[in-house]
């Protein structure tokens, strides 16, 4: 679906459409007009519009780095390890304060009490996505032993929390600004911190 012309043209009106009016004030014939299709094209491509807003949010990640089936490569040292840790950590930190995915993040928070199915599908969409790369990059890192018999869950929560944490202090609880650049988390430190805790041997409880 994502070579699909229309499915690019209505991806492209719902972008523009939900941030001028957010998602109750846009009709599906509002967004089949401003995408140049019929409706019946529409529904064709997405069951119903709380899909397109889900795939609006998608794309604004990048979906290569986000991709729950990519084939995560095991790494051969724990400097493989950090870089892999450090690339991901500076791309998803990088792309979760863009201006138009926040906004479109509020457009969610603001709709979730109204229809719940809203904030479900977004959190299968993107931070699912994120959970399931990132623990298939430490899963592969315990299977070669790089560290110790963790709870990749927990792990996987240790690292990504920090970048949500980040984009929740800095950009959207913040009033928007335009122009105003975002101070990026620290990666090195972010992925660093991560690896003492998982590599360490200190941690476990005592039986």
């Amino acid at each position: 679906m994502a070579d699909d012309i229309k499915v690019q043209q209505i991806r492209a009106a719902a972008h523009t459409l939900f941030l001028e009016h957010g998602f109750a004030g846009v009709s599906t014939a509002a967004l089949a007009k401003e995408a140049g299709v019929s409706k019946e094209t529409l529904y064709s491509r997405y069951p119903n519009k709380e899909a397109v807003l889900a795939d609006v949010l998608e794309h604004l990640i990048a979906l290569g780095q986000l991709d729950a089936d990519v084939d995560i490569p095991a790494p051969a040292s724990i400097a493989d390890l950090r870089n892999a840790l450090r690339s991901l950590a500076t791309e998803l930190g990088a792309q979760l304060i863009q201006r138009d995915y926040i906004e479109l993040v509020r457009i969610v928070i603001a709709e979730t009490p109204r229809l719940p199915h809203v904030g479900e599908i977004f959190r299968r969409s993107v931070p699912k996505r994120a959970f399931q790369l990132t623990g298939a990059l430490l899963t592969a890192a315990k299977d070669a032993g790089l560290i110790g018999d963790i709870d990749v869950l927990a792990a996987a929560r240790m690292f990504l929390g920090p970048l949500v944490l980040h984009t929740l202090i800095n950009v959207l609880l913040v009033a928007p600004s335009e122009g105003a650049a975002v101070q990026p988390i620290d990666v090195d430190s972010h992925v660093d911190l991560l690896l003492a805790a998982i590599t360490s041997t200190n941690f476990k409880e005592n039986p």
